[in-house]
């Protein structure tokens, strides 16, 4: 097996061993251990990928670790014990598949290969919101599948209709939707299959990237999960999903489909507006954070759409630093409410968020804005200084309350394995600002 097959397979085999010790600590030790392996084994495979599969590799590598680590220390808890699947068993079992589909998205060099990763993805994490087995995270658990199942279908058939112009034009089926075959042929494919496949593609994948107007599905799902399911599903998840809008829209400029960037680019600004909008309308700091996630996910589109070298970079080095920042801002929250009141952890991801230095979102959005001024993107430049105004009070109001309340509340201990989990990724979200200066990716 090479590194790449055993990444992908660890996190689901680690689990699923870990399961069968019966001693507590030696259990929660294994499955630390897993993840570490795992991971390691993801580093070791990166040089065998293109850039942007590794970046993406890297980046659920350290999440996914960090997330098992949180949570054989702060263990969700269930409302419904009877229901098999919200056992703590089943719970790492279902995030090992969770991580290993993540991992076999951004790594196919198929477009049929990472729609089944994106797929799989559903499957596991509808289990994971409902883990709670009340009914509020059941109702969020089925709006989740039903809306997702909805884009997913829809991506599928212009998959589907794109293998079909790739048959017509030549291209042997076993390889037709490989992506160095589909991008050598593109030239002789029916022009108006392809501009279907791709515009059906781009919409199904803006369901799961919870994009305007299909997002509804996001604040219920990421708030009613435990909290480091919360930051899996923000920090990564929607990452992939805008991995596989990055990917189509590759072949959508190398088939010259002029509506894709100005549908992207309109739901984009949508969903950063809307976003943040509802941001200032929030009490609950899970779904505060949802609605934030709709906004960074905009902003990501929005720079895609502009479709500059630069703007594809700083699309690339967002969804990075905004993986890290709503990663370590969930996981804060989440001791937060383990310890029955705020935490001063939550104030340095909220700073993230708002996009402020030291952290690397405040570099990312700067480039997003240079790229739209550079690029005369007028519209798009003035959505995004509106857009991150907006979430910037938002977020400054509400930790504003949030640290007076800490202030008031009476000391209580914190779980060290989530803290120092925590406190990690807070760390990872200042020192991805080092991103463009890697050289790791060039659009």
């Amino acid at each position: 097996m090479t590194p790449l097959t055993w990444a992908i397979a660890l996190p689901t085999l680690g689990a699923a061993l870990a399961a069968l010790v019966p001693q507590r600590t030696p259990r929660r030790a294994l499955r630390i251990i897993f993840a570490i392996a795992a991971a390691a084994s993801a580093g070791v495979a990166l040089p065998r990928l293109d850039a942007l599969s590794a970046v993406f590799v890297a980046v659920i590598s350290v999440v996914a670790v960090l997330v098992v680590a949180y949570s054989t220390s702060i263990v969700p808890h269930s409302d419904a014990p009877e229901i098999r699947w919200t056992s703590k068993p089943a719970y790492f079992l279902l995030f090992g598949i969770f991580w290993s589909s993540m991992l076999a998205a951004v790594t196919s060099p198929t477009l049929i290969g990472m729609w089944l990763g994106i797929s799989a993805t559903t499957l596991a994490t509808a289990f994971l919101v409902g883990f709670s087995g009340g009914k509020s995270a059941l109702e969020a658990a089925w709006k989740y599948v039903m809306l997702c199942s909805f884009g997913i279908a829809v991506a599928l058939l212009g998959i589907v209709l794109l293998a079909r112009a790739a048959i017509a034009a030549g291209v042997p089926s076993n390889s037709a939707l490989a992506w160095n075959e589909l991008a050598a042929h593109l030239g002789a494919m029916q022009p108006e299959l392809v501009r279907v496949a791709l515009l059906s593609m781009l919409l199904g994948f803006a369901v799961k990237a919870g994009l305007v107007p299909m997002h509804t599905w996001l604040p219920d799902a990421h708030s009613k999960a435990p909290a480091p399911i919360s930051a899996a599903l923000s920090g990564l998840l929607v990452t992939c999903a805008l991995y596989a809008i990055a990917r189509v829209q590759a072949l959508a400029h190398a088939a010259h489909v002029a509506l894709f960037d100005p549908l992207l680019g309109g739901i984009g600004i949508a969903s950063l507006l809307l976003g943040t909008m509802l941001m200032l309308a929030q009490r609950d700091p899970k779904r505060l954070l949802s609605y934030s996630t709709i906004e960074h996910s905009g902003l990501v589109a929005i720079a895609l759409a502009i479709g500059t070298p630069l703007a594809l970079f700083a699309a690339v080095f967002h969804a990075v630093a905004h993986a890290f920042a709503k990663s370590s801002a969930f996981l804060a929250v989440g001791i937060s409410y383990e310890r029955g009141r705020s935490s001063r952890l939550e104030l340095a991801p909220f700073i993230a968020l708002g996009g402020l230095p030291p952290f690397a979102t405040f570099a990312s959005e700067m480039l997003i804005l240079g790229a739209a001024a550079q690029a005369r993107a007028w519209v798009a430049l003035i959505a995004i200084v509106i857009g991150s105004i907006v979430g910037f009070i938002a977020l400054a109001r509400f930790a504003v309350g949030r640290r007076a309340e800490a202030s008031s509340a009476s000391a209580a201990r914190t779980p060290k394995l989530a803290l120092t989990a925590t406190l990690v990724a807070t760390a990872a979200a200042v020192l991805c600002a080092a991103f463009p200066y890697l050289g790791v990716f060039r659009p």
